[in-house]
């Protein structure tokens, strides 16, 4: 990376997109751009992580003139010369991305799935979730980067789960006969269920995971 442009725009009050360059921003984004969702560990974080919400438009840095006019009609973001004579203006927020792919979701053709299933992780974002729900929204995560055949993936749900379970914060919801713990999580994008059973062991604890 070579050089950081500026700090992130504060939207301007009352700004409207016209209709044609909702189209154009959406096909920047079908061909240039990306949304991504990102566990990141943060220190004194009760779960151990933070999601964060990103949407890139990236350009060669010879042309970047069209990222600073993207920059300023989205009135959010910051953009980076990186090495490979490619820029990126990069904007981050769970608030600034639902408000852009707002703009675009009538309009985008090949990431459509991807603005679907990034709105749908973004209103589970704004409530204030519970530790099952957390771990819950991280699975979406997850289950969003095969959106982007994200190969270097390195913290995923298993991580938040096991910083839980290591500060004992993620309570079971079930108890079978046999005095076995189940956590049950639904995996919304795919509809999907798993359990996850809690068995004792001489020391600590074991989980698996069962797709029902």
């Amino acid at each position: 990376m070579r050089q950081v442009e500026g700090a992130r725009a504060i939207p301007r009050e009352g700004q409207k997109t016209d209709e044609p360059t909702k189209a154009y921003i959406a096909g920047f984004l079908d061909g240039d751009g990306s949304i991504m969702f990102q566990l990141v560990p943060r220190k004194g974080y009760v779960f151990g992580y933070q999601i964060r919400a990103s949407v890139c438009f990236y350009q060669n840095t010879f042309h970047k003139e069209g990222l600073l006019w993207l920059k300023d009609r989205l009135g959010a973001g910051y953009i980076r010369d990186r090495a490979g004579n490619v820029s990126d203006l990069t904007i981050v927020g769970c608030d600034e991305v639902a408000r852009i792919l707002s703009l675009v979701e009538h309009y985008v053709v090949f990431k459509k799935k991807h603005v679907v299933a990034a709105r749908e992780i973004l209103a589970v974002l704004k409530k204030k979730l519970s530790p099952s729900e957390f771990l819950q929204a991280a699975k979406m995560v997850d289950e969003f980067a095969t959106l982007n055949y994200s190969k270097k993936k390195v913290n995923n749900a298993e991580c938040v789960r096991r910083f839980m379970d290591s500060k004992g914060i993620l309570a079971p919801v079930t108890t079978s006969p046999n005095g076995e713990m189940v956590v049950t999580v639904k995996g919304i994008l795919t509809k999907s269920k798993a359990s996850i059973t809690r068995r004792p062991l001489e020391r600590g604890w074991r989980y698996s995971l069962c797709h029902q």
